[in-house]
């Protein structure tokens, strides 16, 4: 003979979520995740090979973020999926600084072999990125951006490849 009974349905697992203990401790758990990926961005941007204003740049919006971050109480109604969203932000921040140290040490490799389009294409995408990152468009447009210049710069890596043999 066949039961309904299949253990908890679907309100009462919904029910379980929302004990008070229970999300206070999801918040803390995906606050404390947050300050440590804004720790290692902070510690990875001291060692970055991106140039100076951009390293400042997104300092700037790890500080913001951080700010944000402490402001967020888990009173608030869905806090601990906004602190999840804050670092997925963390992640498309380190990309972003990823492909913009990429671009520079290209741009560096290139040197005078670097025709003028391709140069001015580089900087021109890295900029749009740091533009992004200035404007807090951290999720995607700031992707979308960061795929741009991710091309850009393969493009360039083949070209400084070719050049050098």
């Amino acid at each position: 003979m066949k039961t309904t009974d299949s253990g908890k349905n679907r309100l009462s697992r919904i029910a379980a979520k929302q004990v008070p203990h229970r999300s206070d401790e999801r918040f803390y758990s995906a606050r404390a995740d947050v300050k440590k990926a804004c720790e290692d961005f902070l510690h990875l941007l001291r060692t970055s090979s991106a140039h100076d204003v951009a390293v400042k740049d997104f300092i700037k919006a790890v500080n913001r973020l951080e700010q944000d971050l402490q402001e967020t109480s888990p009173d608030e109604s869905k806090a601990s999926s906004v602190v999840r969203d804050m670092g997925k932000e963390v992640l498309h921040l380190q990309v972003a600084e990823t492909w913009v140290a990429a671009s520079d040490r290209v741009l560096d490799r290139l040197g005078t072999n670097a025709s003028t389009e391709m140069r001015a294409g580089l900087e021109e995408g890295r900029e749009r990125v740091m533009w992004c990152v200035r404007a807090q468009h951290w999720d995607g447009e700031l992707t979308s951006t960061t795929t741009q210049l991710e091309a850009l710069v393969k493009e360039a890596e083949a070209h400084a490849a070719r050049v050098a043999s």
